[in-house]
């Protein structure tokens, strides 16, 4: 094996050729993005570079340029990959030219959704995904005065508190009846509600947009809401989800659902690995996973697997988001409880004013800790998670008990 091609340059395929170095791989690794340009972190395309007018993206690359020629990374950026030949074990790009490989790595990831409704000409509607994605989303909300934002989950409320931050009126609207519907217990929906609002964001729940109207300037100048209420914008942004980047993968006649679907090492098929947010894992959580560290995790999986080394245990996920001066760090997954059971929550205050974190618990067994300002209460929650290790929602509502020593005496 001398040749790995990992189609995909951000965390997740990144991670992978750093950890097949460090795993002892001296072939040759070549990484692709269709992207040009130094790949950039993604965390903070809605979050500090869309806050600041004067940063720029080089502040936010994964890697610098010299990374990539220390550890004999061929980096190829701004070509599409257009078809991948199984049988000859090639990638072919645009305009025809090719690179063999000995094993591919799909990092492929996901693109934003954006209903079909949605005319494709104007130029005042945004996704979020990429670095291209935010370079224009910048450039708009720079010379806007109101937004709308579509969609509550992390993405829509990081670029709400991000573009309140720099003066916008922001409406976001939410086709659920709570915001972070997916991901977080009621009380952290119900406590970010109210955050936003106090800090001027109108929220409209269980709506969503009936009719987009535009002026003959081949814009969006407002929206008209299921509830026949119009809300006027400058930029209207979609933050309504996303989906896995698969046209590669049914070339290659891979099994694909929401996703690639992989084993438990991240295989796809023969020589051919999918990781990051285009994996569908059929395994604990039967689902795709995105964030940042189940992009990391993926690929050093595969990239053990890859080299014959020691596979890493399976982890506690861990998600984080920036909302405004506030950090929620969150440790484990909330399952979606079935018919007549029961997912209970317990809020305990932290140390400081203000800090609090809500324990999950389902099937008597602590599942999740959502941390607000409280770092303390996520890693002693993940640390317990991680280790499978009992503990009563009797202990955690004890708040004269102290976490690090709780987490000593059950140790």
């Amino acid at each position: 094996m001398k040749k790995i091609v990992i189609i995909g340059a951000s965390h997740a395929g990144i991670s992978c050729a750093e950890k097949l170095r460090r795993y002892g791989f001296d072939g040759r690794i070549t990484l692709i993005d269709r992207i040009p340009g130094l790949p950039v972190q993604r965390p903070p395309l809605s979050k500090d570079f869309l806050k600041y007018k004067n940063v720029e993206l080089h502040g936010f690359y994964l890697r610098q340029k010299e990374y990539y020629e220390k550890e004999k990374i061929e980096l190829v950026t701004g070509k599409d990959v257009v078809a991948v030949n199984r049988e000859s074990n090639s990638i072919i790009f645009e305009g025809d030219s090719e690179i063999n490989y000995d094993v591919l790595i799909l990092a492929t990831g996901a693109d934003a959704k954006i209903p079909d409704y949605v005319r494709k000409d104007i130029s005042n509607i945004y996704v979020l995904r990429d670095n291209e994605d935010a370079v224009r989303l910048k450039e708009g909300a720079f010379i806007a005065n109101k937004a709308i934002i579509v969609g509550g989950g992390f993405i829509g409320l990081e670029v709400a508190s991000s573009l309140r931050s720099i003066g916008l009126s922001v409406d976001l609207i939410e086709f659920a009846p709570r915001l972070l519907p997916r991901v977080s217990s009621q009380y952290i929906s119900d406590y970010l509600q109210l955050v936003h609002q106090k800090e001027g964001v109108s929220i409209h729940l269980s709506q969503s947009i009936e009719e987009v109207i535009y002026s003959k300037f081949n814009k969006v100048e407002a929206v008209k809401l299921c509830s026949g209420k119009i809300l006027r914008c400058d930029v209207l942004i979609y933050g309504i989800g996303v989906s896995p980047n698969i046209k590669l993968a049914n070339d290659l006649g891979l099994s694909v659902a929401d996703g690639v679907e992989v084993d438990s090492s991240y295989l796809a098929g023969k020589n051919i690995y999918a990781i990051g947010d285009v994996a569908y894992s059929s395994g604990e959580f039967n689902s795709r996973i995105e964030s940042v560290f189940h992009a990391q995790f993926s690929a050093t999986v595969a990239a053990a697997s890859i080299t014959n080394s020691p596979l890493p245990s399976q982890p506690v996920f861990w998600f984080w988001s920036d909302q405004y001066d506030l950090k929620l760090q969150i440790a484990g997954i909330l399952p979606k409880p079935k018919k007549d059971e029961f997912l209970r929550g317990e809020v305990r205050e932290g140390k400081k004013e203000g800090s609090f974190s809500v324990w999950n618990w389902y099937q008597n067994k602590l599942v999740c800790v959502e941390a607000v300002e409280d770092s303390q209460a996520y890693m002693v929650g993940k640390r317990l998670i991680e280790q499978n290790i009992p503990i009563s929602p009797a202990i955690i509502k004890e708040r004269s008990a102290d976490l690090k020593e709780m987490l000593k005496n059950l140790l």
